[in-house]
């Protein structure tokens, strides 16, 4: 389970912060969604979700191809409302920005794991 310094370290980095907040307000993404959320590379979001997933923050299923991440649903309480924290935080903005590119990609339709 993850501990204090292992959630403050993860969340010290945007894009972790930006992913993992991603998840959290959508419930479970797949990574087109969250390279599109976040506007990075494919090879740079993988790369911290694999820290997340490392630290038990996320879990992963694939289906085909897709690989799918959400938050872990066991999370301690106190790690919840951390994240919970965040989301209305004063970087609320950029959550919001991210979410809209999400929203756009799935109106679109431009990811393939629909």
């Amino acid at each position: 389970m993850v501990t204090e310094d292992d959630l403050f370290s993860l969340l010290s980095h945007d894009t972790r912060r930006r992913l993992l907040l991603l998840l959290e307000a959508f419930g479970e993404l797949c990574v087109c969604d969250l390279v599109a959320g976040v506007d990075l590379p494919q090879a740079v979001v993988s790369r911290h979700l694999a820290a997340l997933r490392a630290a038990e923050l996320v879990v992963a299923r694939k289906r085909g191809t897709w690989v799918y991440y959400r938050r872990r649903a066991d999370l301690a309480p106190w790690a919840k409302d951390v994240i919970a924290a965040l989301r209305a935080g004063p970087g609320s903005d950029v959550l919001a920005r991210d979410a809209r590119r999400v929203e756009v990609l799935r109106a679109e339709a431009r990811c393939e794991s629909r």
